[in-house]
């Protein structure tokens, strides 16, 4: 009865521990995504931080851990950050002037830049989990997280609907915005970035190990 009344004890610990986390890791990105410009590395230090709520890693305070994954992640997922912000820029022109010119030539432009569109953001799903991870220059972690996105298509296809689904709902429903809303402040963002990360787990783990292995010499 004791040990039962233990393994209950601790789970209810766990449990609170783990909303608490992603609480706080979520009002930190929100709060550090405020400059707009500083998304990309208030996401990779969430990501970091959600990876170690997963792993069970003990780190101390949360708060900073988060902001020294923030410090160190800053001009690497800044500037691809703003590389992403320049891109759906033209996109969402080029789809503007497909509408409200509609041509037959404008439905290929259309198309194209909802791929496009698509594309970059599948390969953002991985991108900023990568940077989180590993020490590579911004061309290697762009580059790695197309091949990913690609690559691992079916677990690209269910994050992207899993982040669709979470923004989608309460903007197009009215009674979940009202009833749901508040969630959002408190895990609309760490929570989708915590089973990102529990989706992506596998791949990131093998990609680590390849990394670690030792060079083969001829």
């Amino acid at each position: 009865m004791k040990e039962r009344f233990r393994w209950l004890r601790a789970g209810f610990v766990n449990t609170l521990t783990f909303l608490g986390d992603i609480v706080i890791l979520n009002l930190l990105f929100l709060v550090c995504s405020i400059p707009i410009v500083t998304i990309g590395a208030a996401a990779t230090a969430c990501y970091a931080g959600v990876s170690r709520t997963l792993q069970k890693r003990e780190t101390g305070f949360v708060y900073k851990a988060f902001f020294a994954d923030f410090r160190a992640a800053f001009r690497q997922s800044t500037a691809a950050w703003l590389l992403e912000l320049v891109v759906f820029a033209i996109l969402a022109g080029d789809i503007w002037f497909a509408i409200a010119y509609s041509e037959p030539d404008n439905k290929f432009f259309l198309i194209f830049a909802l791929i496009v569109g698509v594309g970059v953001l599948m390969a953002s799903l991985w991108f900023y989990p990568l940077v989180a991870r590993f020490q590579n220059t911004l061309g290697t972690q762009l580059k790695n997280a197309f091949l990913l996105a690609f690559a691992q298509f079916p677990r690209t296809l269910l994050a992207l609907v899993m982040w669709v689904v979470t923004f989608a709902l309460p903007l197009l429903v009215y009674e979940v915005f009202v009833y749901l809303g508040w969630l959002w402040l408190l895990g609309g963002f760490a929570l989708p970035m915590y089973w990102t990360v529990k989706l992506f787990r596998k791949i990131l783990h093998l990609e680590k190990a390849k990394e670690d292995a030792p060079a083969i010499e001829d």
